[in-house]
């Protein structure tokens, strides 16, 4: 029997080109602030739909950093880390 490498292991959570060790996360000049507008809660995706002033519109979920979906409220400001590339929140923070 031949063993598979780790990146390759069926208990995996990493898809794609990262190898085992590496997180996926991205670096500094990768991402950037963007002050966002809570416009939806979608309780039964355990979602949240936030829009910046461009119009653009992003998804928070259960699994984004430093944000409780519960807590939010529509009208809301949040601002959010997100990717350069391919558009994704990373982490986002309530404005009080």
């Amino acid at each position: 029997m031949t063993k598979r490498p780790p990146n390759l292991d069926a208990n995996s959570e990493s898809i794609g080109p990262h190898s085992a060790g590496d997180s996926g996360s991205t670096g500094d000049n990768e991402t950037r602030k963007v002050e966002t507008v809570v416009v939806a809660l979608i309780p039964e995706f355990h979602q949240v739909q936030v829009r910046d002033r461009e119009g653009h519109m992003y998804a928070l979920t259960a699994k984004t950093r430093g944000v409780d979906l519960l807590a939010l409220h529509e009208g809301q400001r949040v601002v959010c880390v997100v990717t350069q590339k391919l558009p994704r929140v990373l982490s986002a923070q309530a404005v009080m």
